[in-house]
C-alpha cells in the first residue's frame, strides 16, 4: 500500500516537472517572438508615419524622422563625410567614476560638416552636458553605448536650423546619419 502511494506521488511529480518545462519553454518562445516582432516590425510603422508627414510641429516631425532613421542606414551611404574625432572626458553623475569617449559623426552632406564645424562649441556643450547625466549603471548595461549613440544622434541633429535644411541640396532634416564611438573607457 505504501509502495503504491509513492508510485502515484512520484509519477505525478514527473508529470508536474514536464509541464513546468513545457511552460518555461513556451514562455521563452513567446518572449523571443515578441522581441523579434518589436525589433523587426517597428521600423516599417515609423517609416510610414514619417512618410505621411503626420505630426503638428516641425520639432515633432524632426523627432519622427529621427526615430524612423536607424543608424544602420549609414552603412548604405554612397559618399560619407566624417567629422574629426572629438574626445570627451567627463565625471559621471554618481561622482565616483568617469567616462572617456571619442566620437565621430557620419554625414552625407559636406555643407552639414561645415555647419557643425562652425558650431563646434555648441556640440561640445551638448555632448558634455548629456554625458554628465549618465551613471555607471547606464553605461554598463547591455546597450549602454547604443543609448549614448542614440541620444547624441537626436541632440546633434537638433542643432540644424530650418534655414540650413531648406538651403541644403538634400533638404534632409537629419544630416547626421550615425554617431560612431571610436574609444570608450569607463573608470
Amino acid at each position: 500500500m505504501a509502495d503504491e502511494e509513492q508510485d502515484e506521488s512520484g509519477g505525478g511529480g514527473g508529470k508536474k516537472k514536464m509541464i513546468m518545462i513545457i511552460v518555461v519553454v513556451l514562455l521563452v518562445l513567446v518572449g523571443l517572438a515578441f522581441g523579434a516582432m518589436t525589433f523587426l516590425g517597428g521600423s516599417e510603422e515609423e517609416e510610414s508615419l514619417s512618410a505621411s508627414g503626420e505630426g503638428g510641429s516641425p520639432q515633432s516631425k524632426l523627432e519622427e524622422e529621427i526615430a524612423a532613421t536607424s543608424q544602420s542606414e549609414a552603412i548604405k551611404l554612397t559618399d560619407p563625410v566624417f567629422t574629426p574625432p572629438r574626445k570627451y572626458t567627463v565625471n559621471l553623475r554618481d561622482g565616483r567614476h568617469f567616462l572617456s569617449i571619442k566620437l565621430v559623426a557620419v554625414l552625407e552632406d559636406p555643407m552639414a560638416l561645415s555647419f557643425l564645424a562652425q558650431r563646434e562649441f555648441l556640440v561640445d556643450d551638448l555632448v558634455i552636458t548629456f554625458l554628465q547625466t549618465l551613471t555607471t549603471e547606464d553605461l554598463r548595461r547591455v546597450g549602454g553605448a547604443d543609448l549614448v549613440k542614440r541620444e547624441l544622434y537626436k541632440k546633434i541633429n537638433g542643432i540644424f536650423t530650418q534655414d540650413f535644411i531648406e538651403t541644403s541640396e538634400s533638404k534632409d532634416r537629419t544630416p547626421v546619419k550615425r554617431i560612431l564611438i571610436t574609444q570608450f573607457i569607463l573608470n
